[in-house]
């Protein structure tokens, strides 16, 4: 029972790989005439969407959304941040913000993958965090986004923590251009990717249920860079907190 287990889990995350051989270009492809200029960004933007959506779509996965009531400015840029345990969660990020065209601050590994690596570099912020020039640039980079219009999406763990980690200490650098652009931080708790989608084994996981949770968003306009340690200190703990319920329910149910 465990090998056909394993060997179902196994051809899931194969389909994985083989829908994309085909929604990459599609999707991905189908944006490349519109990467060029700026004013076009919205339209790359429903492309990389459609793109997620139907990644979700195929792998069978679903969305429960739970959110604070606001409405947001659709007018209006937003510093988006997340807890990160999955490729799944730029996809649901995608799904979620749909009427904020925004850019991803992620590894510049990424740009290395044939085609996708080409779009994916155009399109969003690419990270070398062991190098000091390449922090510094992204930077830069990530407020002339801001000032274009876009809304930036930052996993301030800088990266998918470990599996023995359940929230990973946050990095400063979303926290710190959050203040500088005067931009307000939208924080999202993810749950249940990390043992559907989970990266660190691909014998584990399996479609279903995603249970997210979209927080009010957090003003910085009254902030100085010498509140950032408290803004990372209250964001990390909201999104601790939210997990910690989410298990709880988990629990119970």
């Amino acid at each position: 029972m465990k090998i056909l287990q394993v060997s179902l889990i196994l051809l899931w995350r194969a389909w994985f790989f083989i829908i994309n051989i085909f929604l990459i270009p599609l999707w991905a492809g189908a944006s490349i005439p519109f990467l060029f200029k700026d004013k076009y960004y919205p339209i790359v933007y429903w492309f990389h969407q459609m793109w997620a959506r139907s990644n979700l779509f195929l792998m069978g996965f679903w969305y429960v959304l739970e959110k604070d009531e606001e409405k947001l400015d659709k007018n209006k840029q937003y510093l988006i941040i997340s807890n990160h345990t999955s490729i799944m969660d730029i996809m649901l990020i995608y799904s979620l913000m749909r009427n904020h065209p925004l850019v991803f601050v992620g590894k510049a590994e990424l740009a290395k993958l044939p085609f996708f690596g080409f779009v994916y570099k155009k399109s969003n912020i690419l990270i070398d965090r062991k190098n000091l020039s390449s922090c510094i640039q992204v930077f830069k980079k990530i407020q002339d986004k801001v000032d274009s219009g876009k809304s930036v999406c930052i996993f301030p763990e800088g990266g998918v923590p470990n599996q023995s980690v359940f929230l990973d200490h946050f990095k400063s650098g979303a926290f710190f251009i959050a203040i500088i652009k005067k931009i307000s931080i939208i924080p999202f708790t993810i749950a249940d990717i990390k043992t559907k989608f989970p990266s660190f084994s691909i014998m584990k996981g399996g479609p279903g249920k995603i249970r997210i949770k979209q927080h009010h968003s957090i003003s910085t306009k009254n902030l100085s860079l010498k509140d950032k340690n408290d803004l990372k200190k209250k964001c990390f703990n909201l999104i601790k907190y939210q997990l910690e319920k989410f298990d709880r329910e988990k629990e119970n149910n």
